[in-house]
């Protein structure tokens, strides 16, 4: 199932874009799931690829930003939920254990004759409020065999474990994927998403 787009105001991608770390689609019903071990089964907060980071267009350096000047792209295909809950029934209160694997397809340019690139990208959890409760980078350092021009990426799943207060559930929260861009790579973006490569 492809990710879900999502544009994010600018103050908010920004943060999550540039900032530092902080210390699937939603098919199930939000309703408790009550379990034979007392506990109950949260259904998966909803997932978004953040649309103006959803991709990486990098050029070899200089001015040249022709086809054959660019070195690499990237492009956040989809991304993957597994969910488990352990909450008490009667409080109400427990943990969301998330698993997040990003899946990205990596193309190498014309202007990049070493075959390596690496990829950096960020995986971010916020409220309804859209305030970032966690967010953490991560790198994947890629090479491409030889005449390999395009490679499909899964990305090693991110743990997450989100506290659950009474009277939440996964709805409560929203899990954001995207990549890791420069400035000139965001205006990019936002001018055009379609692949170059």
């Amino acid at each position: 199932m492809t990710g879900i787009r999502l544009r994010l105001p600018i103050g908010l991608l920004t943060a999550l874009l540039m900032a530092p770390a902080l210390g699937g689609c939603d098919t199930v019903s939000n309703k408790f799931l009550d379990t034979v071990s007392g506990k109950v089964q949260l259904a998966c907060p909803p997932q978004n690829i953040v649309a103006d980071a959803s991709r990486r267009l990098t050029y070899r350096p200089g001015p040249g930003r022709d086809l054959t000047d660019i070195d690499n792209e990237i492009v956040i295909t989809q991304v993957a939920l597994t969910c488990d809950s352990n909450v008490n029934r009667n409080t109400r209160a427990g943990t969301m254990t998330v698993g997040v694997t990003t899946f990205m397809d990596a193309v190498r340019g014309p202007a990049n004759p070493d075959r390596k690139t690496s990829i950096e990208y960020f995986v971010a959890v916020t409220d309804r409020a859209d305030k970032v409760l966690y967010r953490e980078g991560f790198t994947i350092n890629l090479t491409f065999a030889e005449n390999e021009s395009r490679r499909e990426v899964a990305a090693p799943p991110v743990r997450l474990t989100i506290p659950i207060q009474a009277g939440q559930t996964g709805k409560n929260f929203r899990i954001l994927v995207g990549l890791v861009i420069s400035r000139e790579q965001l205006e990019i973006n936002r001018r055009d998403r379609r692949p170059r490569l």
